[in-house]
């Protein structure tokens, strides 16, 4: 990829592109940003405000596209009208409930589009990179951007978009789920009279080490559990409150389909 496009770079652009540098995926030279804003630009990058500021004859090789999802209708048709793309240009979208037809109806049926949907870990190189690519990417370009995309993390091709909406629930939006559990763990270890400090530091250590033990473990769940699961100790107590009329296993599966449904309905 000679020449890769950026259009916008908000908070998830500017760590992808932070990502292609690190991992050496990207020269600062083939990179270029379409931003309006001057915010958080990242030092040796070339920026422009609009299409007609990028250098004579440019030709983008893979465009990821990072705007606003209410903006791309009216963005997207201007920027479509550039002479700036080839029949083998392929685009990313990370544009959240926005369908490969909407990308195709605006760029042409025949353009190769990629519906993306990392997660906020890619930051650490540990994210979920979740995609589906329409008919005209071919094995070749999968084989290249796949070489990208598994140095942000894990990387998982979706055979069938309809199983996006479910992806963005549950890996998409995972994180602030893990982050929502360690703010109630911290919160109760210091009902008990540990300190903020250290229940904090506690707390992650707790996730990290658990998540370490898992990917290094060749057991699954259930068996991870019942290994660490005496019966009749204090582990088995809590067990006992917590899957108790599989009342967390529901409350969770209602979060996830109401977080499923709203990415639906972001799509129409």
């Amino acid at each position: 990829m000679k020449n890769i496009l950026f259009l916008g770079c908000g908070k998830m652009g500017s760590i992808l592109v932070k990502n292609l540098l690190e991992q050496k995926s990207a020269k600062p030279s083939q990179i270029s940003i379409l931003e309006k804003s001057e915010n958080n630009r990242i030092d040796g990058l070339s920026y422009f405000k609009n299409v007609g500021g990028l250098p004579k004859n440019y030709q983008a090789d893979l465009v990821f596209l990072a705007i606003k999802p209410q903006d791309a209708a009216e963005i997207l048709s201007e920027f479509a009208q550039a002479k700036i793309f080839s029949k083998n240009t392929i685009f990313i979208s990370i544009l959240a409930g926005k369908k490969i037809a909407f990308f195709e109806n605006i760029f042409g049926t025949q353009t190769k589009i990629i519906r993306s949907m990392p997660n906020l870990p890619i930051d650490d190189s540990q994210g979920v990179f979740t995609f589906f690519a329409n008919k005209n990417v071919t094995a070749t370009d999968s084989k290249k951007l796949l070489e990208i995309f598994e140095k942000f993390g894990t990387a998982f091709e979706l055979k069938d978009e309809k199983l996006f909406d479910a992806a963005t629930a549950i890996f998409g939006s995972g994180p602030a789920y893990i982050f929502l559990l360690q703010e109630i763990f911290t919160e109760i270890a210091i009902s008990h009279k540990i300190s903020k400090e250290a229940a904090t530091a506690l707390v992650k250590q707790l996730f990290l080490g658990s998540a370490l033990m898992s990917c290094n473990s060749d057991l699954d769940f259930l068996a991870l559990r019942e290994s660490v699961t005496s019966k009749g100790g204090t582990t088995d107590a809590a067990l006992q409150i917590l899957q108790k009329n599989s009342a967390l296993k529901k409350l969770c599966a209602d979060a996830i389909d109401a977080a499923a449904e709203r990415s639906n309905k972001l799509a129409k």
